[in-house]
């Protein structure tokens, strides 16, 4: 019996063992701070500041664009210049780019400084770098109105330049000059070498000016200088008319009568078919006009039966510019690339010159309003028995008859 009861429990013991999982205390594993599964706080990053980047990277790129331009001098002055824009204008991107994004975009300055180096070196690299033997060039052909001079430049890696104007294959002007900084400005005088129009009223071709140019080391170039250029001689005019009316009124009744008239004209290249029409017109309109900008003076002259009965103060044009001293009203200008109202004896209300009837009406009968214009450029135009005269007279003429009814004021074309 005892020994059933010493298996018992012994049994008991065993399932005890089983049922009941021991404690296993957990020691938590020491961390080596120089361990690499260390965590790590990030670094912060630059200070950032937006609005201070955005100006640096306008301080930068204006700097390099300027640097382009002043490098168009060339010579070694030029390359100091782009070296020096190229340092300034990318340290300004580069801190941009720092205080814009925190880190440098590698691609975004890779691309920036690429477009730098075009920018700046570009102008440079076109006037110097290029092949001597084809480093000689004739730019910016125009003319100044100021000086009256058609001025132009010669470029290139030598030391001087012979410059020749040419008409018809002949030597009409020449000059030298010695390079600076691989450039040459000359000037030539119009009134050295213009000798009429380069073109018609249909811009056809006349005659055809031409630049050689021939360097100290023997390259040539040459240039026909742009037509509208030399188109510098008034060759057509026109006037129109139109009434000044002035009305009275006595008690209860009103009387209106033709106080003068408001001439107008028209100068440069325009068709011979062009005339003057009933009621004071003419055919021509400022679309049909070639303007000639150039220097010459103009005047209008009122003639009845012969005799010339008004003549206006001389008008002075430069350029496109024409001014005068009115009687009435000081120093006046205006444009001649259109219809030109012309100094009177008086001003209606709205500050507009007119002639008034009193200065030059003699009666119903036929007027003649010419305009003469006088060119100035070459030898001859201002002598009126020269062949090469420059004074041109049109005549416009038209039957007034002031004292008439409506009906009877028609300004017909006489």
């Amino acid at each position: 019996m005892s020994g059933l009861l010493d298996k018992a429990k012994a049994s008991k013991t065993d399932a005890d063992e089983v049922t009941s999982p021991k404690e296993v205390a957990i020691t938590p594993e020491k961390v080596n701070p120089s361990s690499k599964d260390t965590l790590v706080a990030a670094v912060a990053s630059p200070t950032q500041n937006p609005e201070l980047a955005r100006n640096l990277n306008i301080a930068g790129w204006a700097g390099i664009l300027l640097g382009g331009i002043l490098a168009l001098q060339g010579g070694s002055m030029g390359l100091l210049v782009v070296s020096a824009v190229l340092v300034v204008g990318i340290g300004l991107l580069v801190q941009s780019e720092r205080l814009a994004e925190g880190d440098l975009n590698m691609v975004k300055l890779g691309i920036s400084i690429f477009l730098a180096v075009i920018v700046a070196a570009g102008p440079y690299a076109a006037l110097v770098l290029i092949p001597s033997d084809s480093s000689l060039a004739l730019t910016e052909i125009q003319v100044n109105e100021d000086s009256d001079e058609l001025t132009f430049y010669v470029r290139g890696s030598f030391s001087s330049a012979t410059a020749t104007i040419t008409l018809a294959g002949e030597s009409v002007w020449s000059d030298t000059l010695s390079l600076t900084n691989d450039r040459a400005k000359f000037k030539a005088p119009l009134t050295a070498f213009f000798d009429g129009n380069a073109q018609n009223y249909q811009l056809a071709s006349m005659k055809s000016y031409m630049i050689e140019v021939t360097s100290s080391d023997d390259q040539t170039t040459s240039a026909e200088i742009t037509p509208e250029l030399m188109n510098r001689e008034v060759l057509d005019s026109g006037a129109r008319i139109s009434e000044v009316l002035k009305t009275q009124t006595s008690g209860s009744s009103s009387e209106t009568t033709v106080d003068g008239v408001i001439v107008e004209s028209i100068m440069g290249l325009f068709s011979p078919d062009e005339r003057t029409q009933d009621n004071g017109e003419h055919t021509m309109t400022n679309l049909k006009l070639i303007p000639i900008a150039s220097d010459y003076t103009m005047q209008l002259r009122v003639k009845y039966q012969g005799s010339t009965e008004y003549s206006s103060p001389i008008i002075s044009v430069d350029g496109l510019d024409a001014t005068w001293t009115s009687t009435v009203g000081g120093s006046k200008s205006g444009k001649t690339n259109g219809w030109l109202g012309l100094p009177g004896t008086a001003t209606d209300a709205l500050n507009t010159e007119y002639l008034q009837r009193d200065s030059f009406y003699q009666g119903s009968g036929c007027y003649t309003f010419e305009i003469v214009v006088t060119n100035e450029y070459y030898s001859g135009m201002t002598n009126s028995d020269s062949s090469a005269t420059g004074i041109i007279v049109s005549e416009n003429s038209w039957d007034l008859n002031f004292d008439g009814n409506s009906n009877q004021r028609t300004m017909e074309v006489c």
